[in-house]
């Protein structure tokens, strides 16, 4: 009998929809109590992006990893650590275009696809947590003070140009007519983390409107209910998750019950779309990130371009087409 071909996106898409019919996800499970830590390499530096985190938190969720790092076998091993015998790693994918030049570490099988315009190269990577490795040191989260926290958050919201309106008493939302964002006041919230998770997840849907990314989710027929308008909550939260990741801003998973049902729907369509989502929510993170340092629009969407250009590819032909992507901030690599 010919072997059944394993559908990892499937199942990890699977994973996500259980943990959130349960009322949580995996990325709303904190490294440490009251921040998030994303999936990063410890040798390279460089953190997973797009579909990886999504990826490597479904693995630590459902294992029970409180460690951040991911690694190849060869880098432990060229670091003097051993993976322990019988530790099943996880796959992950890189997408390169013949314009980068970035090279990822450790072994992988090259494989080759061609769309209309373009030919890219795929290569999958197998990785393990530090924690199914000996000899790694214990991981020390860096810890950020809380006034270099809330300057940070500050500095994203204000960098960023959108007009914000605190003029709500219980409702948070994006006005697409008016390109506003409309908020309760600050001192209706419990704690800062609150505010800012809120105040990022509706910069997110600001900045995929038509004049800065023009994120296809966020059209004329985002509303509520229907199957964009969750496509686009998915894309916001991740979004935001990022944002807080990165600046060690406090993270309420509890913030974000009421946007359970829209994920769902939206994981349910399809299992390439919690791929899809993270990668536009990358995307939508590192612009804001952008503005921040350059506060010009045009500067920002050029240097996020560089990074991750936007291009039109076919589904690839895998044996393993659930793996997902071992990304690098720089040269031009597109996740699917």
């Amino acid at each position: 009998m010919a072997e059944t071909k394993r559908d990892l996106r499937q199942e990890v898409t699977d994973q996500i929809i259980r943990a959130l019919e349960q009322g949580t996800a995996p990325w709303q499970k904190p490294w440490q109590a009251g921040a998030l830590e994303l999936p990063f390499n410890p040798v390279s530096g460089k953190p997973y992006r797009g579909g990886n985190v999504v990826q490597l938190m479904v693995v630590a969720s459902s294992k029970g990893y409180d460690d951040p790092r991911w690694l190849t076998y060869r880098q432990a091993q060229e670091n003097g650590w051993q993976v322990r015998r019988g530790e099943k790693g996880t796959q992950v994918e890189f997408w390169q275009f013949p314009n980068s030049v970035s090279k990822p570490d450790g072994n992988s099988k090259d494989q080759t696809a061609k769309s209309e315009r373009d030919s890219f190269i795929y290569r999958a990577y197998t990785v393990f947590n530090a924690k199914q490795i000996d000899g790694v040191a214990a991981h020390m989260p860096k810890v950020r003070p809380e006034w270099e926290v809330l300057q940070s958050a500050e500095a994203i919201l204000r960098n960023s140009g959108a007009r914000i309106i605190h003029d709500q008493s219980d409702r948070a939302f994006y006005n697409r007519r008016t390109d506003s964002i409309h908020l309760p006041p600050k001192a209706a919230f419990k704690t800062a983390g609150d505010y800012f998770g809120t105040a990022l997840h509706e910069l997110s849907h600001w900045v995929g409107a038509p004049n800065r990314l023009n994120r296809e989710t966020l059209n004329e027929s985002y509303r509520f209910g229907d199957l964009n308008y969750a496509r686009e909550e998915l894309r916001a939260e991740l979004a935001s998750v990022f944002l807080m990741a990165e600046r060690g801003i406090p993270h309420n998973p509890e913030r974000h019950a009421a946007y359970l049902n829209s994920w769902l729907e939206a994981l349910r369509s399809e299992k390439h779309e919690i791929f899809r989502a993270a990668r536009d929510a990358h995307k939508a993170a590192d612009l804001l990130l952008q503005l921040e340092l350059h506060q010009s629009l045009d500067k920002a969407l050029a240097e996020v371009n560089k990074a991750s250009p936007s291009r039109d590819l076919p589904e690839p032909e895998l044996k393993n087409p659930a793996a997902l992507a071992l990304n690098v901030r720089s040269g031009a690599q597109v996740e699917l």
